[in-house]
């Protein structure tokens, strides 16, 4: 038994709780129902913190309550509730997760900023692909000039909109222009947009679309699983080098129509 007390405890330290709740639980698995005087007596705890205990553990589900007369009567529940606790934890750790991701690229960005560095954010999965679109938008509509260029792979093309298929109308209502090199075959004629076109080589290797937007430069890419990530790089310098380098291209190319496959950019 004395292995066991020391074990829940151990378990419940692991979780987070606090060494005089741990050990007010486990004092109640064996006295079963019973006061706070008990429980103080067992513990060797002193009745107001195992007070505190009790409402903690009472708030977690590893306690029930209930009134004897003018007395309040503590009883441990089962031990099998600590699964359930896991299973909130896990919750809550993949909230947190998913808020970390948001707020700590933010963070770092900020202070690379202030140290008059580029400022790079990672992104993965489709989700991933979403926020970038997203700050495509919301950058290029405040721009003097709302428009971005783009060179687009075909086989990224079919991953880029799959959980952001209002990209296109969203960019068109905003009055965002688009110039795009695609490489390959597909995409079409939109409003606010211009297309040429170059030869893809066949041999697989092309499989990004890069986005110039402002001062940024966001580049999404295929991992060898088919899963999709990206990168934003806000650099001013890089970001005009690309555009140069764009526009050069584009004025000697000619324009062609080309059978439409996908939604426009």
């Amino acid at each position: 038994m004395k292995n066991d007390t020391k074990s829940i405890i151990n378990l419940l330290i692991d979780l987070g709780i606090s060494m005089s709740d741990a050990e007010t639980y486990a004092a109640l698995l064996k006295l079963e129902s019973t006061s706070i005087r008990k429980i103080a007596t067992e513990t060797g705890i002193n009745r107001g913190t195992t007070y505190e205990s009790l409402k903690r553990l009472t708030d977690i589900g590893l306690v029930s309550v209930r009134q004897n007369g003018k007395r309040e009567q503590y009883t441990a529940e089962s031990p099998e509730t600590i699964y359930e606790i896991i299973r909130d934890r896990r919750r809550d750790l993949l909230d947190v997760s998913e808020q970390a991701r948001k707020v700590i690229p933010d963070i770092l960005a900020r202070k690379a900023s202030l140290q008059g560095r580029p400022l790079v954010r990672y992104y993965e999965g489709e989700s991933g692909v979403t926020t970038i679109l997203k700050d495509v938008l919301q950058t290029s509509r405040v721009l003097e000039d709302p428009e971005y260029i783009a060179y687009s792979s075909s086989r990224v093309r079919h991953f880029l909109y799959r959980q952001f298929p209002q990209f296109t109308d969203r960019r068109i209502a905003a009055g965002i222009k688009v110039k795009v090199i695609a490489i390959g075959a597909g995409g079409g004629e939109a409003p606010k947009a211009e297309r040429k076109w170059l030869p893809d080589p066949g041999d697989g290797g092309i499989s990004s679309y890069t986005i110039v937007y402002g001062n940024k430069i966001a580049t999404i890419s295929i991992a060898v699983d088919d899963t999709p990530y990206g990168v934003i790089v806000e650099d001013s310098g890089a970001a005009a080098m690309q555009r140069l380098l764009f526009e050069q291209l584009w004025v000697t190319l000619p324009a062609e129509k080309r059978i439409t496959d996908v939604p426009a950019a």
